[in-house]
């Protein structure tokens, strides 16, 4: 018996539906036990958690918090999914091919790249005899993808580190450019008040000139009347 995250994309909505009623119905089956299980759905905003449920009960029935799988689930859904799925993360250092499902690939990257937007999908761990967990969806149009569930806890780790470290780097920039932002509107307010006292120097010139003006006008008038007086 291995432990693996089964991920089954599916292409018709209903389908998945049903088959995760299924699951949740019945967790145990001929050669398999389904301890958590998540139904997903991408859509242009990334991927959205439908439902879930923990079989263990260890977080208590139609919650994803604290399961492996809603781990899972929220990774995906964040940023760093939305990354992935464009093919521009680098778990573990894997370069993903469109048509390579294999194992030793990240979890992550897969399912974020395969999963395309429309479909759905199911999430589950599962304890089995491979391929046993496949007999839930026989019938449906799906196609199964397995990692090891280990190694997926392990990715699961890499990415919160990694989630961290584009967070700091987001911050970080966003301080910057914060810094750019308040030092240029600095630079703007130190020129208005420079062109405040351009115009206040301006209006003192004039002011100056007129009143030189008057003062010269009052002395000549002042020299004509002596001048006068004086005849």
């Amino acid at each position: 018996m291995t432990e693996n995250i089964a991920t089954a994309i599916f292409t018709v909505e209903s389908e998945a539906y049903k088959a995760f009623s299924e699951i949740r119905q019945r967790p145990a089956g001929e050669g398999y036990l389904v301890a958590e299980a998540a139904l997903v759905k991408k859509e242009d905003a990334g991927i959205s958690l439908v439902d879930a449920f923990d079989a263990a009960g260890v977080s208590g029935n139609d919650t994803a918090n604290g399961m492996l799988v809603g781990t899972i689930v929220g990774i995906l859904g964040g940023p760093l999914g939305m990354l992935l799925g464009a093919g521009l993360g680098a778990l573990a250092g894997s370069a993903l091919d469109a048509s390579d499902t294999s194992d030793s690939l990240s979890m992550l990257e897969v399912t974020a790249k395969k999963l395309q937007p429309g479909e759905t999908a199911i999430i589950a761990l599962v304890q089995e005899e491979e391929p046993a967990f496949d007999k839930p969806f026989e019938g449906y149009d799906t196609m199964i993808i397995r990692h090891f569930a280990a190694d997926v806890i392990q990715e699961v780790d890499s990415a919160r580190e990694l989630g961290a470290e584009l967070a700091n780097e987001a911050h970080q920039k966003l301080v910057a450019d914060k810094k750019a932002e308040t030092q240029q509107k600095v630079e703007e307010h130190k020129a208005e008040v420079h062109e405040r006292f351009e115009k206040a120097k301006a209006a003192a010139g004039d002011a100056l000139d007129e009143m030189g003006a008057e003062l010269e006008g009052a002395a000549k008038t002042v020299k004509d009347k002596a001048t006068g007086a004086t005849e």
